[in-house]
């Protein structure tokens, strides 16, 4: 076991699919994997670890090897991860607001951003995984809603969205998108309109 505690991010019952079922296993494990993957159509992550603050947080990159080996396997290909906004370094140059801007995202959550990147640009080498990655903005824990979302496949963040999303939107956009055969091997920001 790796020691490393990484659950999904809703709480039961915020959020009810017929199709979803949340698996419990050592995600480093690929032979504990196995038998959840195997039985999967669809495989979710929305995995966070601990922050680190010199080297990128590796766990990501470590979880999208393991899962692409063990989806490869038994010929799965549908995978969805949950990232963030800001994994490319560039769009941290656009961020709103002079504190997230230069201390937050640099010295906080920089290299959990930076881990982030590393796993997408795995993903991206691959060619036997339809791969979507959701980019969020800061998670609320707020119900979900029907709030239209806004999409950006060229950045990493949305200029004219809010500046936050809560979870249950993000994992009803996670479960919109399964079929989405626009979205494969697709990196997404995501956000939601400041007015709604």
């Amino acid at each position: 076991s790796s020691g490393i505690n990484a659950e999904w991010p809703l709480r039961p019952g915020e959020i009810e699919h017929d199709k979803l079922s949340v698996e419990k296993c050592d995600v480093f494990n690929k032979e504990e994997m196995r038998p959840h993957v195997e039985n999967a159509e669809v495989v979710l992550s929305c995995l966070g670890f601990p922050l680190q603050r010199k080297e990128p947080v590796p766990y990501y990159l470590q979880v999208a090897q393991v899962l692409s080996e063990t989806m490869h396997e038994f010929g799965k290909r549908r995978v969805v991860f949950m990232h963030s906004w800001y994994t490319h370094p560039e769009s941290r140059a656009r961020c709103r607001g002079f504190f997230l801007k230069n201390f937050f995202l640099p010295y906080v959550i920089g290299q959990s951003l930076n881990g982030m990147r590393l796993s997408e640009e795995y993903l991206d080498s691959t060619d036997h995984l339809d791969y979507t990655c959701i980019q969020p903005a800061h998670l609320l824990d707020g119900p979900v809603t029907d709030k239209k979302f806004i999409l950006n496949e060229t950045d990493s963040c949305i200029a004219d969205a809010a500046q936050e999303i809560n979870r249950a939107d993000v994992a009803r956009y996670m479960l919109d998108v399964i079929d989405d055969e626009s979205s494969y091997r697709k990196i997404r920001a995501i956000g939601v309109g400041v007015d709604g």
